[in-house]
C-alpha cells in the first residue's frame, strides 16, 4: 500500500495509527472490566495489568447466573467502535477509498456509543476513558472525512457487512462451545451499547445493517444538494443523533449492565 499524498490527511493518518497501538497494548495488558469497578473500585480482583489474554473464569449457577471469578480484555479487540477507528486511520494514511467510505457510513456506531455512555461517573475509571478515545477518535475521523468527501453507499458497502462478521465472530468466540447448542448464552456481549439478544444466529443483526444503509441514503441525497462542508458534517451528526433519540426513548438502547459478584469473594 502506498502512503496517501495528502501530507495532513498521512499525518493525521498517523496520529491515529499510532493511537490505535497504544489502546491495543492497553486491551492486550489491562485485566479489568467496568462493571467490576463500580462496586470494587480499583481494588478488585480483576483491576490489574497482566500479558494473560486467555484467563477469563466464570461460573454459572443452576438458575444461569454467572459470577466472573477473572476476566480479561479479549472482547475489546473485536468491537466494532475499534473496527471504525481501524478502518478510519487506514484510509488517511494509505489513502483508500473502501476504507474512508467505510468510516464515513459507520461512524453513527461511534457517535450512538458515544452518547450512550454518558454516565459521567463512570469517566474517571481507566478503561472508560479509552472507550472514550476510541468513540470520539472514530467521529473526529469521520466528521473530517465528510467535510471533504461525498459518502457513496455502494463504495462504503464492504464495511457495513463488515460490522456483521464481526459481531457473528464475536459472538463464535465468545459462546460456550458447542455453539449451536448454546447460542445466546456467549458469556459477554460485545455489542456493550445495545445488547442485542443473540437468537437467530446473527441474522437479527440484518436490523442494523437496515438502519445504517437507510441513514446512509438519506445522507447521501442531503449531502449531494448541498457544497457547505460545514452542513455536509452537521447533516450526519443531526441525522444520527435523531436516530438516538429515537432508540433511547423506545427502549432500544440497552447499555449493558454485567453483576460481577466478585466483590464479594475477596
Amino acid at each position: 500500500m502506498r502512503l496517501n499524498k495528502d501530507l495532513f490527511e498521512r499525518r493525521l493518518g498517523v496520529f491515529f495509527m499510532v493511537l490505535w497501538i497504544l489502546i491495543l497494548f492497553f486491551y492486550l495488558t489491562w485485566d479489568g472490566w467496568l462493571y467490576e469497578w463500580r462496586d470494587c473500585g480499583y481494588n478488585g480482583p480483576s483491576q490489574h495489568f497482566d500479558l494473560d489474554i486467555t484467563d477469563m473464569e466464570y461460573s454459572r449457577s443452576p438458575d444461569n447466573e454467572i459470577t466472573y471469578l477473572s476476566t480479561n480484555n479479549l472482547h475489546n479487540l473485536i468491537y466494532l467502535c475499534y473496527l471504525v477507528f481501524l478502518i478510519g486511520w487506514l484510509g488517511l494514511l494509505f489513502d483508500l477509498e473502501w476504507a474512508k467510505q467505510g468510516a464515513m457510513a459507520t461512524m453513527g456506531i461511534s457517535f450512538v456509543a458515544a452518547l450512550s455512555t454518558l454516565n459521567l461517573s463512570d469517566h474517571v475509571y481507566l478503561l472508560q476513558v479509552v472507550y472514550d478515545i476510541v468513540h470520539l477518535s472514530g467521529l473526529v475521523m469521520g466528521a473530517y472525512l465528510f467535510s471533504k468527501y461525498y459518502l457513496k453507499t455502494s463504495k462504503s458497502l464492504p464495511v457495513v457487512l463488515g460490522t456483521w462478521a464481526i459481531y457473528l465472530v464475536s459472538h463464535v468466540i465468545f459462546t460456550p462451545w458447542p455453539f449451536w447448542e448454546n447460542v445466546g448464552q456467549a458469556y459477554f456481549s460485545v455489542n456493550q451499547i445495545n445488547d442485542l439478544p443473540f437468537f437467530l444466529f446473527g441474522m437479527e443483526y440484518i436490523v442494523v445493517v437496515v438502519i445504517l444503509l437507510a441513514v446512509n441514503t438519506l445522507i447521501v441525497k442531503l449531502n449531494g444538494r448541498t457544497s457547505n462542508r460545514f452542513l455536509r458534517v452537521l447533516i450526519p451528526l443531526g441525522l444520527y443523533f435523531l436516530l438516538f433519540m429515537i432508540m433511547y426513548s423506545t427502549g432500544l438502547i440497552i447499555v449493558q449492565n454485567v453483576n460481577m459478584n466478585t466483590c464479594a469473594l475477596r
